[in-house]
């Protein structure tokens, strides 16, 4: 081999020579890719299963094709003989089929550093309250302000709302709602939880005893907000904790984050029985993200600009998403958010939004339909009840400077209604439908 392969290219030409070979492999492959992108072929069986020719015909194209993507040793195949470790990739949660014809089956199995939460089911939980999730790919898209006004509204009609802020590396919503005088802040925050977690600190107890507040603009309503913070004010120093608080350990044992996140919500829903949990992701294609739109049974609120960069920004994520068939629930759980909708010419803004929604949407997530199909997940463009179809909330000046719990006046309903009038009815439909039933 005289050129270089790149990454982008080494796992279609380790497909297009296994196919190739399949009949004589079981029907059945794994490829793995390991953390250097580097792929090696597991097989079930032994070695004795197989014709030697075939393998060593394998072994050196592989290597020949691959180049650096080639694993490295002096086979690049391997046996579920080998060791019980090995068996369990060839059915783990974690691989997706890439090639599936008569002549047999290719899965992948990426063996990531981090991102693997985007890809994995959704963790069951034991409580039953509603959970949703705000979440933009990008910044600066009103995902906090509309939070935060929501909260507000709900509580004002009675539900008790508790909000989880997860936007560990940039805490805001916790000061939003819990200002700055300290005296309103719990003891300890969700950094404090999962340091002590991971000793399995008894004083974990004591520690979720005080991790919330509530939030001084729900009072004097029929509801409550309160609020989980990323930090409290005995956590002291917040760097150190937060570059620990991300480890798969919990007590003696290993376990995967996601699993302690969503042991950590239900611990609190236990405690409080909200109506409604609120996770406050943070932006961006991070690990959190993944675990609040993925595994943690939410409703997910999806908020994007109409901006080229948000569409391919969604993109790399939905094109995830469509090798994994046990993601189907999952989709149908989100909803866009049209945010900062501009003052002017909101109805030309809208309809290129909508547009370019759907073009997203039909893409990568919904099926593929012929005609007389039915029962698919797929809509039609204008289809207002479509994931798609986006809840508007419209920029305005007012929420410039917005600091609820500082504001002398409270907060200004005509301008709730303004701005968010239609999200907030909309989004009160979905999440609680049985009490919108005409």
């Amino acid at each position: 081999m005289n050129r270089s392969v790149f990454f982008h290219q080494a796992l279609e030409i380790a497909v297009e020579k296994i196919k190739n070979q399949l009949p004589a492999l079981k029907n059945e492959v794994v490829l793995i890719r390991n953390i250097l992108g580097q792929i090696r072929v597991l097989l079930s069986g032994s070695e004795k299963d197989y014709d030697k020719s075939v393998l060593s015909a394998i072994n050196t194209e592989m290597r020949d094709e691959l180049g650096v993507y080639a694993s490295p040793g002096q086979f690049i195949y391997m046996f579920t003989s080998e060791a019980k470790a090995v068996e369990d990739y060839f059915k783990h949660e974690d691989r997706y089929c890439i090639f599936n014809e008569n002549i047999g089956r290719i899965w992948i199995l990426e063996r990531q550093i981090i991102g693997q939460d985007w890809t994995r089911k959704p963790i069951e939980r034991k409580t039953k309250n509603r959970r949703v999730t705000f979440y933009g790919v990008k910044g600066g898209v009103g995902r906090s302000t509309a939070l935060v006004l929501w909260a507000w509204h709900l509580a004002k009609n009675g539900k008790k709302v508790l909000i989880v802020d997860l936007d560990l590396e940039s805490p805001g919503i916790s000061r939003t709602l819990l200002p700055a005088s300290d005296d309103l802040l719990p003891d300890f925050g969700i950094v404090d939880w999962f340091i002590e977690d991971a000793l399995d600190q008894k004083q974990g107890d004591e520690i979720l005893e005080n991790m919330t507040a509530q939030s001084p603009i729900s009072q004097g309503v029929s509801g409550e907000i309160r609020v989980s913070p990323c930090f409290g004010r005995k956590t002291g120093a917040y760097m150190p904790k937060l570059s620990r608080c991300y480890m798969d350990s919990s007590g003696t044992g290993i376990k995967p984050w996601g699993d302690r996140l969503n042991r950590l919500v239900e611990s609190l829903e236990t405690k409080i029985q909200p109506d409604v949990v609120l996770l406050d992701s943070r932006a961006g294609l991070h690990d959190i993200a993944a675990l609040t739109i993925t595994r943690m049974d939410a409703d997910v609120f999806l908020f994007a600009v109409d901006a080229p960069q948000t569409w391919s920004a969604y993109a790399y994520l939905f094109q995830q998403w469509k090798n994994y068939s046990h993601l189907g629930k999952v989709r149908e759980k989100i909803q866009i958010i049209a945010g900062m909708v501009p003052e002017t010419n909101r109805e030309v803004h809208l309809k290129h939004f909508i547009q370019q929604s759907w073009e997203l949407f039909s893409t990568h997530l919904y099926d593929e339909i012929s005609p007389g199909q039915v029962g698919l997940f797929n809509f039609d463009p204008e289809d207002t009840e479509a994931p798609h179809y986006p809840l508007p909330i419209f920029w305005h000046r007012g929420l410039q400077e917005f600091d609820p719990c500082n504001s002398t006046s409270g907060l200004d309903e005509q301008l709730l209604s303004a701005s968010m009038g239609i999200f907030i009815k909309e989004a009160e439909t979905m999440i609680f439908p049985e009490e919108n039933r005409i």
